[in-house]
């Protein structure tokens, strides 16, 4: 193997050499040194070189894989981190669930007991029992130490204090509140819901409604009602254990109690007990609660709530075995129904009769009448049974002007609707009934019976021959004040009974002031009316012109 050479190249050398011609120029090549080369020096600076790479690569591999090892253990602690913070969130969620779990036990048990009182609740009719038992329930499942029971008073339409703890006795006396009044109470009946005071601060409309008086800081107000009334607030202040906040299990059992005890005190209807009777010392018997409850049942039905209420106050005003009255009846019949309902499907037919029928009976009830009963398309309704009215003819005579006004106004309604229209029939007549229970063993009702109301009836379908749409008898003409519209028929041959009779149309009154509802003062010196002519002025019915 040749042996490497070093070279050193110097600067050219110029020559100049005289001839006998002139001047001549040489030039000469450059001047290379020539060295011999030292082995052992050139190995040693290859093998440095060697090893300066090798180093070199040595180094970017370490680097590499520090910065590899570095991101590895970034994502190990991330990773790490992450699952730590997962397995305190599993397990923070794991004891929040076990808790919550507990407590929706609780909640089960509370059910429970609840459920089984009021079980036990509504094969009773004695409100104190009922009334003691949710006292119980208020104090020890729901742990109130502070708390007021309100009742409603339908008749007042106002709250008051029936049960309470932690408050004076003066409380009775003073603490009354109108249901219409705006506190966080009455607005509880209202919704018909629980309102809890830690929701209802975070609502604007509601929060304001909290610390009003007559009686503030409630902290929870649960209403008692059934589907169709309200009986009362149960107004909690505070717990035995000091605790404000009402937590989801909580929230649940006490969102849940109205239905249980609405369906209690319906059961037990303690609204055939007055407000005096239920906070009387002297409590009546279950014997009597039941034989209220009875005329509730019986009269509910057929004639307005005041009325019901004045009944059972009085429940000896009625006998239910049969008494003479002297009452007016009137009957009322849809002139050519069967034309009319064949227009329709029978559902559009029953949900028409269901609008006129609802229509009708709040005219007759509110000129103090009573509904006897429907009878396809008619009604028959009483006036003077059930209520002492000093002229029951008035007031029937008034109903008939009001229905035929409340037509008027329906069939308007149906017109615009694109629906057809029809005319009603009235008769009324004026005379003895007698009213009681009756029926079979197995099926009773509530009615009247006599030759009046075998009158009225055939007055009614008269008006077809007449061509008219109230008629009356002699009787009732007698008890009506001046100044309305008729006409005198006389010689009316009526069915089933025997001679001729003179009836009078009633005709519609002209236009003046809507008749709302019957005075319940009357002149007791009325003239007596002269049987003639029609009079030309027309009045409201009960006011003698």
């Amino acid at each position: 193997m040749p042996i490497p050479v070093s070279k050193c190249r110097l600067p050219v050398i110029f020559t100049a050499v005289v001839s006998g011609s002139g001047v001549a120029y040489a030039q000469t090549e450059p001047l290379t040194i020539v060295t011999a080369p030292a082995p052992l020096a050139w190995i040693v600076a290859g093998i440095l070189a060697l090893l300066l790479i090798l180093m070199t690569g040595a180094l970017l591999t370490v680097l590499k894989k520090s910065i590899g090892e570095e991101a590895k253990l970034q994502q190990t602690i991330k990773k790490s981190v992450e699952d730590s913070y997962a397995r305190k969130i599993r397990n923070e969620y794991q004891a929040k669930q076990a808790l919550l779990d507990k407590k929706l036990d609780q909640v089960r048990q509370r059910f429970s007991m609840v459920m089984m009182k009021v079980k036990t609740l509504l094969d009773t009719l004695d409100p104190e029992q009922l009334f003691k038992a949710i006292s119980e329930l208020v104090e020890n499942e729901i742990g109130a130490n502070r708390y007021i029971l309100f009742l409603v008073d339908p008749n007042k339409n106002e709250l008051y204090p029936f049960r309470w703890l932690g408050y004076a006795k003066e409380i009775e006396k003073v603490l009354f509140m109108p249901v219409e009044h705006a506190h966080i109470i009455t607005y509880a009946i209202k919704r018909r819901q629980t309102i809890f005071r830690g929701s209802a601060i975070s609502d604007i409309e509601v929060r304001k409604l909290l610390d009003r008086k007559p009686q503030s800081n409630t902290l929870v107000a649960i209403p008692l009602f059934s589907r169709d009334k309200a009986y009362g607030v149960i107004h909690i202040e505070s717990f035995t254990d000091g605790h404000t906040e009402i937590d989801e299990s909580e929230t649940r059992f006490l969102a849940a109690l109205p239905t249980f005890l609405g369906g209690a005190l319906a059961n037990a209807d303690i609204f055939v007990q007055t407000r005096e009777e239920l906070t009387s010392t002297k409590k009546i018997t279950e014997k009597e609660i039941a034989e209220k409850r009875r005329l509730h049942e019986i009269f509910s039905r057929y004639t307005s709530a005041e009325l019901v209420e004045n009944l059972i106050k009085n429940p000896d005003q009625i006998d239910l075995g049969g008494v003479n009255k002297t009452a007016a009846i009137l009957f009322s019949d849809i002139a050519g129904f069967t034309a009319f309902s064949a227009k329709f499907s029978p559902k559009e037919v029953v949900s028409l009769m269901n609008e006129y029928l609802s229509r009708m009976t709040e005219v007759v009830l509110n000129h103090q009448g009573e509904i006897d009963k429907f009878i396809g398309d008619a009604i028959m309704a009483r006036f003077g049974v059930l209520s002492e009215l000093p002229y029951p003819a008035r007031n029937a005579v008034e109903a008939a002007c009001a229905m035929l006004e409340e037509l008027d106004q329906l069939r308007n309604e149906w017109a615009a609707r694109g629906l057809e229209n029809f005319n009603i029939r009235i008769g009324i007549a004026t005379g003895p009934v007698l009213a009681g229970n009756i029926g079979s063993t197995r099926r009773q009702e509530f009615t009247v019976m006599g030759t009046t109301v075998n009158l009225a009836s055939r007055l009614e379908a008269l008006n077809k021959e007449l061509g008219s749409r109230i008629l009356v008898d002699e009787e009732t003409f007698s008890h009506l004040p001046k100044g309305l519209k008729f006409v005198k028929r006389e010689n009316q041959r009526i069915r089933g009974l025997d001679g001729a009779m003179t009836v009078y149309e009633i005709q519609e009154l002209a236009k003046g002031p809507k008749v709302i509802s019957l005075q319940t003062k009357l002149d007791q010196n009325q003239q007596s009316r002269p049987a003639t002519a029609a009079v030309s002025q027309p009045a409201k019915l009960g006011s003698d012109q």
